[in-house]
């Protein structure tokens, strides 16, 4: 016993409390608050910004700030207080300017000693090279009357937005004030806005012209990559009391109906969980180009519009980013090492709060085994690997040093994760567990932590709360499996199928296409009484078996289903991945709908898969053509998919 914990400590010592993803000098002085000024030419896609920062000094003696920065034009930094100019450059390599960005170091006139307080304001320019935002012709947009703009900084992109530490390890209060130079553009961030007041330029550019100045400010202290704008004509809808949608206003009235209830799914994760400290709750319906299915930006989820189906199928990304508001908002992993700390433990509240809203467990657990089907497929990919670093992207804790940490999100940290915390819940018992949870947060809460810092909070809980022989046992199963459920690169220790009533019949159903060879099976019309995931179960089995689905059978199911015309996009992007893999699209008819189709949507859990499949010469063509509609994110993922390709003979 004394061995495995030696070896569990010495283990843990890789990760503990360090972020191998900043260049900032985040041990030594940290961040406390930052005031943004924004001054958004959307027509000339260039912002010009100020920021004004509070630090405040943990080293015995300092005398530089180092700041990540990523592509932008610093033009002056100074003390506002006096107005001194301070010297600063820029330290950069080659690799990693295009990879991770470079160091602003600022040389600080004098020396700081613990304690002390440190106020530094910076002047920058930032337009189209910055990789959080994606800047839209109107054109672009649904409503055509404007440009827009929005941003993702999830992992590291925040530093090509503004020049700070980004690092989850360090969280700070933050206010903004942002001014339009068109009074169409309305703007929200992730803070509560304060103010919204039309003025008139008086400056030679659009000298006369009314615009708008918007005030916000967020006082529960957040990391970097929580920082978030949309700017467009955009406008807000209530679904209840404590919550609203955004969008523009061509399909406003569709989203606001199909997020009525966002009131309930706060509720539902309030009463496993605990209250809901934020105040109000926003999702955003952005443009298709979003890379994401949603990003949990406090008070301002965003979302794409994918998950608008028509049937509320889409929601449980709703309910996913809501439980992001304990899980990744509260308390966050201190390093991208560590992204199951923030995706694992949302992913489980999510599935406690889906239970509420469906009603049957059994349907939560086909959600379970969706994600089950993608997690194995992705670790058989990533250990097919000849990088140890790709193969580290198959455990909790993926090799991200002098790497972009993008690059290593997956599926992984959300299916993993959750199957590692379900495993603990099953030792622990429920109830308990939902206390221990409850326990974390209120104990890391508005802190980082990492998985060390669970597993000694989680031993801890259960030696103050269990008596000794029971809490000896279960230490021991937890013990014998926890530092390979979270290290190792290899499936996970235990394995958990999550077989249940409502997914039987859809393996039933797909082993019965598989052995008709075409022919449709005599209960084939059971499919279209499904829910929306056990269809996504359907297709991801069948991905999971394509070598045994033959073109006889895609046809067939086409003719059976018409599953290409849906619109359910989570179903369809599996369809077009198994039609590329099994070559069922190689004529033009079902290729043109799956052009069609990425170059509609931008999501990249949604084309990746496709682009994959595709070989290098369409890829490439079908990228070029779709450039420009995607999210600086989603083209730096299909250009490392390209890269990785070799040409077809």
């Amino acid at each position: 016993m004394k061995l495995v914990i030696l070896v569990l400590l010495c283990q843990m010592l890789y990760c503990v409390d360090v972020d191998k993803n900043t260049f900032s000098n985040y041990k030594d002085v940290k961040t406390m608050h930052l005031h943004i000024e924004w001054l958004l030419n959307l027509d000339e896609k260039v912002i010009d910004g100020c920021v004004e920062y509070s630090f405040k000094v943990s080293a015995n003696r300092l005398s530089e700030i180092h700041l990540d920065i990523y592509k932008m034009n610093i033009l002056v930094v100074y003390y506002p207080d006096n107005g001194q100019v301070l010297k600063w450059h820029v330290e950069s390599d080659k690799v990693q300017t295009e990879e991770q960005g470079d160091k602003l170091v600022i040389e600080l006139g004098q020396m700081y000693k613990l304690g002390d307080t440190i106020k530094l304001r910076i002047k920058y320019q930032i337009g189209e090279d910055a990789r959080a935002l994606s800047f839209m012709d109107p054109e672009q947009t649904d409503d055509k009357k404007a440009p827009y703009l929005f941003s993702q900084c999830e992992a590291n992109n925040c530093r090509s937005m503004i020049p700070l530490q980004d690092t989850p390890s360090i969280k700070f209060t933050y206010s903004a004030t942002v001014i339009t130079q068109s009074p169409l553009i309305n703007v929200f961030m992730s803070g509560n806005r304060l103010l919204n007041q039309k003025f008139t330029l008086i400056n030679d550019y659009k000298k006369g012209q009314i615009a708008n100045i918007f005030q916000f400010e967020l006082n529960i202290k957040i990391p970097a990559y929580l920082i978030a704008i949309v700017a467009g004509t955009v406008q807000e809808k209530s679904t209840g009391r404590r919550t609203a949608v955004i969008s523009e206003s061509k399909n406003i009235e569709k989203y606001q109906k199909e997020l009525d209830e966002l009131d309930n799914y706060l509720g539902y994760l309030e009463n496993y969980i605990g209250e809901y400290k934020w105040g109000s709750y926003k999702i955003v319906i952005l443009p298709a180009s979003f890379p994401f299915g949603g990003m949990e930006n406090p008070l301002l989820t965003f979302a794409n519009p994918t998950i608008i189906v028509g049937d509320k199928s889409g929601v449980s990304v709703a309910v996913h980013e809501i439980a992001h508001s304990w899980f990744g908002n509260t308390v966050t992993c201190n390093n991208w090492s560590n992204m199951w700390i923030n995706e694992g433990f949302c992913v489980f509240l999510e599935r406690k709060g889906l239970k509420q809203l469906f009603g049957d467990i059994n349907l939560v657990h086909v959600n379970s085994q969706v994600g089950n089907n993608e997690m194995n497929a992705l670790i058989k990919e990533f250990n097919s690997s000849p990088d140890d670093f790709v193969k580290s992207y198959a455990s909790l804790h993926p090799k991200t040093l002098d790497h972009n940490a993008d690059d290593s999100f997956s599926t992984i940290p959300y299916e993993r994760g959750f199957q590692l915390l379900y495993y603990l819940e099953k030792q622990i018992n429920e109830t308990r567990f939902q206390q221990l949870l409850k326990a974390w947060l209120a104990e890391y809460e508005y802190q980082s932590a990492d998985e060390s810092d669970f597993y000694r909070f989680m031993i801890l809980w259960l030696k103050l709360n269990l008596d000794t022989e029971e809490y000896q046992n279960i230490k021991k199963s937890i013990d014998n499996v926890y530092t390979k459920w979270v290290y190792d690169y290899g499936q996970p220790p235990i394995q958990e199928t999550f077989e249940n009533p409502a997914s039987k019949e859809v393996l039933e159903l797909v082993n019965s296409w598989i052995e008709g060879d075409g022919t449709k099976p005599q209960n084939y019309q059971i499919f279209d009484g499904f829910k929306s995931n056990q269809k996504q179960l359907f297709l991801s089995t069948l991905q999971e078996k394509s070598k045994d689905v033959t073109v006889a059978i895609m046809t067939s199911l086409e003719d059976a289903y018409h599953i290409s015309d849906l619109t359910d996009a989570e179903l369809l992007f599996r369809w077009y991945n198994l039609s590329i893999v099994t070559t069922y699209a190689k004529d033009n008819t079902n290729l043109l709908k799956i052009k069609k189709f990425v170059g509609l949507v931008g999501r990249m859990k949604m084309v990746n898969p496709i682009y994959k499949a595709l070989d290098k010469q369409t890829a490439t063509q079908w990228y070029q053509e779709n450039k420009a509609f995607y999210h600086p994110l989603t083209r730096q993922s299909i250009e490392n998919i390209i890269k990785g390709k070799t040409i077809s003979k």
